[in-house]
């Protein structure tokens, strides 16, 4: 009988050893993990690769304008006028930031687009009432607006001898058709422009592209 329970007071001694001993393992792993965790934590994320970038391949912004699409054609018949048209995307298409844009055909359908798809919707109706490529383009760039930079969209239309600058959001305000002039839009509100394309192509803006001409470039078949 004593022997019998020296042997179990000298079995709970020794797995009263073991279990302190994984205990100690335990905590050091726990340790370890919750400061490579705070550690890695506290750094900034690294900035993703080239191939994890959001990218707008040209062909895919010039496929957005659609000015032979059926509901285009229309809604231009049923605007008539260049001027009617762009106060129809000021006053009757929503402003919606958070949408994904969409073919113009589309974007007539829902009356609900962001910046991007108003300027498609714009544009293609211009087209689709007669004006060429060489006279519809849209702009894209950076704006200061609220409490930081926003990627923002226009329109730039040659109409009657004058380049006009449009805007149909109200991110920046509530314009009219002829408002801005030449590159009074851009001068007033435009922080960086991006790039400029259309139904027939697509030209990245630089001061190289514009000491070109008076304005942005012209935008033909075959652009860069």
């Amino acid at each position: 009988m004593k022997l019998t329970g020296a042997l179990f007071s000298k079995t709970a001694e020794n797995l009263k050893k073991v279990g302190l001993r994984r205990l100690g393992a335990v905590t050091c792993f726990v340790t370890l993990v919750f400061v490579a965790g705070y550690s890695l934590g506290d750094k900034d994320p690294p900035p993703p690769s080239f191939h994890d970038m959001i990218v707008n391949h040209a062909d895919d912004l010039s496929s957005l304008v659609t000015p032979d699409d059926g509901r285009v054609k229309a809604l231009a018949r049923e605007l008539k006028t260049p001027r009617n048209a762009y106060l129809y995307l000021r006053d009757s298409v929503a402003f919606d930031p958070s949408l994904s844009v969409l073919p113009a055909g589309e974007i007539a359908a829902q009356k609900r687009a962001s910046c991007l798809g108003k300027a498609v919707l714009l544009s293609s109706l211009y087209l689709a009432m007669g004006k060429s490529s060489n006279e519809v383009r849209i702009v894209t760039g950076e704006v200061e607006a609220g409490d930081g930079i926003l990627d923002h969209a226009w329109v730039e239309l040659e109409h009657e001898g004058r380049c006009l600058q449009q805007d149909s959001t109200d991110l920046l305000g509530r314009f009219s058709f002829d408002q801005f002039q030449g590159m009074a839009y851009t001068n007033a509100f435009i922080r960086r422009e991006s790039y400029a394309f259309n139904d027939k192509g697509f030209a990245v803006i630089s001061r190289l592209n514009m000491m070109k001409g008076s304005g942005h470039p012209v935008i033909t078949k075959g652009s860069p």
